[in-house]
Parts: C-alpha cells; structure tokens; sequence
C-alpha cells in the first residue's frame, strides 16, 4: 500500500517556486460505504447491516452534537467542530446574524500528538496516527532519473 503521487511543474510566474517541480497527490478510487460495511463484516462478528445501523445513528448523534456547538472527540479518529463563516464588519455594532453570517464549515482534525521540544526538528510538528506507516508511490506523468533529476516521460 502507498500513497501515489506526480510531479507537477509549478506554472504560476508569480511565485516564489515558478518552475520547479513539487509532488501532488493521485487519488486512488473512491470507498464507498457498502464497500466499507463489507470490510468490516470480514473482520468482525458484526454483519454488514449492524455496521450500517450503527453509522447511521452515530452520523444523527454527530451531526445533532456539531449543532449544539460542541466538538466531537472520536479518539483514534479525531475531532470535528463547526466554525462560522462571515463577512467582517467595522464596527461590532453594526454587526447583523442575517446578513453577515455567511455559511459554516464542518472542520476535522486527525487525532494528534505534538512532538516536544527535545525531539529536534520534529519538535512542536504534530504526529498523526491516520498516517502512521504511509509510504510515497510515484506515479506515472515524470519520471526520476537515477540520480534523483525530474524527466519527462516520452
């Protein structure tokens, strides 16, 4: 298992890294949640409809949770919260719900850890657990030569 990527140039001529080449993300086929039902029957006791029952009330519980303004820790998982979304205004006056409010946004946050100050470089970085193991696949698009160069692939 890995997680495939491309080299991608960088066309934007103003910015900062115009030209160089960076790595971008090759999306894999998308999981649905039948599949995932499945996956979880093979492992488990629980058959594929439990699984589905069970997501369902925890996707009510969330959402009902995420609208009382409160954060829901799933351990492991991590966290999601809903933020406000809103156009500024000068004065905290003039400021109206109806019209300056514009939108929320669900935001999750992997669980975490933050490396502490006597691990070095990593040190303040946060580790997450989700991504405990991954490794970096390139993929067709650019090629690397042997020494380590970006070349197109003809």
């Amino acid at each position: 298992m890995a997680i495939h990527f491309r080299l991608i140039r960088n066309e934007i001529r103003s910015n900062k890294h115009y030209g160089k080449y960076f790595a971008h993300t090759v999306k894999g086929s998308e999981v649905t949640l039948n599949e995932i039902e499945q996956q979880i029957q093979a492992n488990c006791s629980a058959k594929a409809s439990d699984v589905r029952l069970v997501l369902a009330e925890l996707y009510d519980t969330i959402r009902h949770e995420l609208q009382s303004g409160h954060v829901v820790n799933l351990g492991e998982l991590g966290k999601f919260h809903i933020s406000v979304r809103s156009i500024p205004v000068a004065d905290p006056k003039d400021f109206r719900i109806d019209r300056h409010i514009t939108g929320f946004r669900c935001k999750y946050s992997p669980n975490g850890k933050r490396y502490e100050s006597h691990m070095g470089r990593l040190a303040g970085h946060i580790h997450h657990t989700l991504t405990d193991g991954c490794k970096a696949k390139h993929d067709a698009g650019y090629g690397l030569s042997s020494n380590g160069r970006v070349q197109p692939h003809c």
